[in-house]
């Protein structure tokens, strides 16, 4: 089974799905991984809501097509500490935790590539044994 565009969004933006779904949805854990898994139940005012928080459009929220996610970068802003460095760790920290979220998502993207050219490729030869035939 695909993984959701609700799972990749929530995943990359590092979000647990207890966060989404009790404090930006006002629902259980479960309802929303249920959800996660069958994004066509979901409630008009829940979806304007998490559109609005991973700021996609809902039809893009809801689309059944893996989607295409690209990534803009953010600038180190000066967070000086009490001893004088600036805030690299942190920013360190988070971009390995950002990248580890976009090497998932691309993992999963790349796995149902592999899954629908291998299915693209026996559609092509059942097609090519009945041109053969018909044309012979």
């Amino acid at each position: 089974m695909a993984t959701s565009t609700l799972k990749i969004l929530r995943e990359i933006n590092d979000y647990t799905q207890e966060f989404v779904a009790e404090d930006v949805l006002g629902i259980s854990q479960t309802t929303y991984a249920r959800l996660e898994q069958d994004p066509s139940k979901i409630k008009a005012e829940h979806a304007q809501k998490l559109a609005d928080l991973y700021k996609v459009s809902i039809a893009n929220l809801l689309s059944e097509a893996t989607p295409i996610i690209t990534f803009q970068a953010k600038s180190i802003s000066e967070n000086n500490n009490s001893n004088g460095n600036i805030g690299y760790l942190n920013s360190q920290t988070t971009m390995a935790n950002y990248h580890e979220g976009e090497v998932k998502a691309l993992k999963e993207q790349n796995e149902l590539l592999i899954k629908q050219n291998a299915e693209l490729m026996e559609l092509v030869k059942a097609l090519g044994g009945k041109l053969a035939t018909n044309n012979g």
